[in-house]
């Protein structure tokens, strides 16, 4: 791999209308060398770090082993953990917004498919795109940590296309791959294109093909069928058909939990070419927060957004002023951009270097 050596460009490009009003409007950054800028003025801490969650830098050690991972492992990932009440009967996380409009820039429409009374917060391990270090197929979905038998519910409203299992229609990467799984349709489009939603390795089902759900529907049990190592839900968003070739990041259409983003972006090498698994991470400059990492996606039939075209998120970043290192230690980049809370902050980095 080639090692990166120097940053040519950050910038923010434009962006449907976000749910609230961001702390300042989305600006254009042209960071030339890239270490952080002197002199920058940053708004007032309480403006960004007002959140809604509690202030944690990993999850609690018993959600660490209910998602069968390593609590040394979660600590490289931002993995925040915000203060939930128990209920009588858990319900999912959040209403989600209003349904979109067909066209546009943002997409963050769709709710949790867990409860907030467990691992409402994505997978940092296995991201989209990620080959976890080179152990794993690359990732085309993402995964939720919850224990067999957890309620899934539906994102969003829509037809329920696919439900039971892949024994004889391969809807992965083969037969017997996603095991029980349901498939929605949503009511609305984008671009004129059918968005559909998979949910993976179910241990029962609980609607049946032809069936129309509102959002916060319960649609299914978790569990580990199909080639899931254990307990957990695989989430994928499909954007014009439901195919494994159609996948995109999901975490360009989960909506942001209180006070935080998507950070996005797409680093290439001078000739335009994706530079694939480079380590990304984010490290906030205004305030403390927790650790954020990620690798660009692998090779193979991944997508970047139809708009957006990044190749690496992060999810429900603190709004805030963040440096972005891109690369290993030997030649790291960094420059500096901004977090908005509830919409995509996106970056762009073009790599220079030798073989």
């Amino acid at each position: 791999m080639k090692a990166p050596q120097a940053a040519v460009v950050a910038t923010l490009p434009p962006t449907a209308a976000p749910t609230m009003t961001p702390i300042r409007p989305p600006v254009v950054l042209t960071i030339i060398p890239p270490p952080v800028q002197q002199g920058v003025e940053l708004p007032p801490v309480a403006a960004v770090a007002q959140t809604g969650l509690a202030p944690a830098d990993v999850w609690p050690a018993a959600s660490a082993s209910e998602g069968n991972l390593p609590e040394a492992t979660l600590t490289a990932a931002f993995v925040a953990a915000p203060t939930a009440t128990a209920t009588a009967t858990p319900g999912p996380t959040f209403t989600p917004p209003a349904s979109p409009t067909a066209t546009g820039w943002e997409h963050l429409w769709l709710g949790r498919p867990v409860s907030s009374d467990t691992a409402v917060w994505t997978n940092k391990v296995y991201p989209y795109g990620s080959t976890r270090g080179g152990t794993l197929r690359p990732h085309h979905g993402v995964e939720f940590d919850v224990p067999s038998g957890t309620p899934i519910y539906a994102v969003a409203a829509g037809t329920v296309r696919v439900a039971g299992d892949d024994s004889l229609v391969a809807y992965g990467e083969t037969t017997n791959f996603y095991g029980n799984l349901v498939v929605i349709e949503l009511d609305y489009q984008m671009n004129g294109q059918p968005i559909f939603t998979l949910f993976g390795h179910l241990s029962e089902l609980q609607v049946s093909v032809g069936q129309h759900v509102e959002a916060q529907t319960p649609i299914a049990l978790s569990g580990a069928s199909g080639v899931a190592d254990g307990p957990h839900l695989h989430f994928e968003v499909r954007v014009g058909q439901n195919s494994y070739q159609a996948t995109r990041n999901p975490l360009l259409w989960l909506y942001p939990f209180p006070g935080r983003g998507v950070a996005a972006g797409r680093v290439t090498w001078p000739d335009g070419t994706l530079a694939h698994e480079v380590p990304v991470s984010l490290r906030r400059l205004d305030a403390p927060s927790a650790y954020a990492a990620t690798t660009t996606y692998a090779e193979g039939d991944l997508n970047g957004d139809d708009n957006w075209q990044e190749n690496f998120a992060l999810d429900d970043v603190t709004a805030g002023y963040y440096e972005l290192t891109v690369g290993g230690s030997n030649h790291p980049i960094k420059t500096t951009f901004w977090v908005y809370p509830y919409q995509t902050s996106f970056v762009e980095v073009v790599l220079k270097g030798g073989e």
